[in-house]
């Protein structure tokens, strides 16, 4: 056999000098040299840099064997200021990319370091939690509001996992602060692409850290989309030709086509519960419809060996009819599309169809009952009962007790909107006119839904707590003489 090798090495780097040196006053380096005890490589330095304030030039970050060299353009940095230069964990030995982690390079253009500081936690607004990974900027208090979506920030810093942030090195002057989600690394925001949280005053940084800064990042929505969609058709008569549209598909088998639509249910089995007791039934359409006569559209189903007739309403939206009913569990359904239901555009009858299949029991979902606290009655609350693509129940909360049924088997989460214009809905907020996004008092755990199952479940919200302080480490600074 081949010799193994040896035990994998990861020992992280040690830094042996570095020049000239960390913590320095009156100081403007070309360039910083760093000498190691191994062989290094710089990785993902784009990821891992932060400078603070941020320098009009980056530096340049090379590795040669067991050296590193830091290289900036001194003629840019700005007088009596104090730079913080954070690689994170860009500097790897080049055998096992063990990292020498979060290496921190401080000085002072001066002859005193700024001490101040300012901190916060962020929050998304529209979920209510945390949010981590934001890019937390500050531009000077002469900057205009505009700023944010044109020219890059004086100073950054992100949000850990918990949403905290805090600046550290700061000089006694008003700042403009915000956060973003810089989705593409550019320091600035896009507006309508990523998320923005402000405040709508100035800042001043301070010795202390009882002021924390609390952010509620949203997207703001800038085009608000025209409704393409068609009146309900009501089943007490037909719907007169030029109204009815429907997409161009393609069908997957040949008798659809000659159709010009199809049924979605499921006939393939009739004691097989497949039907739905929370959905319509979509018939998508591969033509346009010239006319609809609803009376030829039957929906009926079998109740102690007798056909009993469903109330239905039919609705043509974005190229499909819906047929919705207060459905029955456990039943077998008809429907029967007779001869001159419906015409397309050229004239021609579409043809007829039956279709039998069999609805869900009741058994087959799980159910949800939450008590609420009665600080949050009112129509100003909304309860919303969502997963990660889809909202099952949003109502203002006028009872103690609410009770959502019919819910399919897995994972859901709860929320309270504080709806301050009562319209309903959660809205964001609009950056330019000062507009902050409406609260939302999210339910922390998630809620595993069985079949069979009912779910009862306390809300008792809980408020954003502050920054822990034993969380932020400490940067290195002058001693007491120095500082101002």
């Amino acid at each position: 056999m081949p010799p193994s090798g040896g035990e994998k090495d990861e020992t992280p780097p040690v830094l042996l000098s570095i020049s000239p040196a960390d913590s320095s006053l009156n100081l403007r380096p070309k360039m910083i040299e760093l000498r190691f005890n191994k062989f290094m490589e710089v990785k993902e330095l784009e990821k891992n840099m932060r400078l603070s304030p941020l320098i009009p030039i980056t530096p340049t970050v090379t590795s040669y064997a067991k050296r590193v060299e830091i290289t900036l353009a001194d003629s840019l940095l700005l007088p009596n200021t104090t730079y913080r230069i954070d690689l994170g964990n860009a500097l790897v030995d080049n055998r096992e990319a063990t990292p020498y982690k979060d290496f921190v390079f401080t000085f002072s253009t001066g002859s005193y370091f700024d001490s101040l500081e300012l901190r916060g936690q962020a929050f998304d607004a529209a979920s209510g939690l945390p949010d981590s990974a934001v890019l937390v900027v500050l531009y000077p208090e002469s900057e205009s509001d505009s700023a944010v979506f044109k020219t890059k920030p004086l100073y950054t810093v992100l949000s850990d996992a918990r949403g905290n942030f805090v600046f550290k090195s700061l000089p006694a002057q008003q700042f403009s602060m915000y956060t973003i989600s810089d989705a593409n690394n550019n320091l600035i925001y896009d507006r309508g692409e990523e998320k923005i949280g402000f405040l709508g005053s100035r800042v001043a940084p301070g010795l202390g850290t009882d002021t924390s800064y609390i952010f509620y990042l949203f997207k703001e929505n800038l085009v608000i989309p025209a409704s393409d969609s068609l009146p309900e058709v009501d089943t007490s008569g037909s719907v007169a030709a030029g109204g009815l549209r429907g997409r161009s598909k393609r069908a997957s088998a040949s008798n659809t086509k000659s159709a010009g639509y199809y049924v979605n249910v499921d006939t393939s089995d009739r004691s097989k519960r497949t039907q739905e007791l929370t959905r319509d039934i979509e018939v998508e359409l591969f033509t346009e419809l010239s006319e609809l006569d609803s009376a030829k559209v039957y929906l009926s189903y079998e109740s102690g060996n007798i056909e009993v007739e469903a109330v239905q309403r039919l609705k043509v939206d974005s190229g499909k009819m819906f047929i919705s009913t207060q459905w029955q569990p456990d039943k077998l359904y008809t429907l029967r599309l007779v001869k001159g239901w419906a015409k397309d555009s050229s004239g021609t009858e579409l043809a007829p169809g039956k279709y039998l299949f069999r609805t869900k029991r009741e058994d087959d979902y799980g159910k949800i009952k939450v008590h609420i606290h009665a600080a949050y009655y009112g129509p100003q609350f909304v309860l919303q009962l969502f997963n990660d693509d889809k909202t099952f129940y949003q109502k203002p909360v006028t009872d103690s007790i609410v009770t959502i049924p019919l819910l399919q088997p897995g994972a859901y989460k709860l929320r309270i909107i504080v709806d301050s214009n009562q319209n309903g809905v959660w809205d964001a907020g609009v950056y330019l006119e000062g507009k902050q996004p409406e609260k939302v008092i999210p339910y922390l755990n998630t809620i595993q839904l069985k079949a069979g199952w009912e779910n009862e479940l306390d809300f008792q919200p809980q408020a954003p707590a502050p920054a822990p302080k034993e969380e932020v480490p400490a940067t290195p600074v002058a001693a007491p003489e120095e500082e101002k």
